[in-house]
């Protein structure tokens, strides 16, 4: 993928790689969350930093939400994150 992705791209490759539904809706939610939060936590004039900030918070959501999911889904988006790096795709951030 050469371009930005779009939501329903990401939710297609999450599909691909074998994950549950549950958990391609949460991933999905933290993304849209941090979507909805950005203007509300920085205001409408955000900064470099307060992308940058932003970003990495909802990477870490991310991370937590994972650990709460199954072990069989855990394992399949670690193999999805190695595979978008081999690919030079690594828009996720592990």
């Amino acid at each position: 993928m050469s371009t930005r992705p779009t939501g329903a791209d990401y939710r297609a490759e999450l599909q691909k790689a074998g994950l549950s539904e549950k958990c391609i809706d949460g991933l999905m939610n933290v993304g849209g969350t941090a979507y909805v939060n950005f203007e509300k936590d920085y205001g409408p004039s955000p900064n470099f930093q307060d992308a940058i900030e932003a970003v990495c918070k909802m990477f870490m959501e991310n991370k937590k939400f994972i650990k709460t999911q199954s072990e069989e889904d855990q394992k399949k988006y670690a193999i999805h994150l190695e595979n978008q790096k081999k690919k030079g795709e690594a828009y996720l951030i592990d």
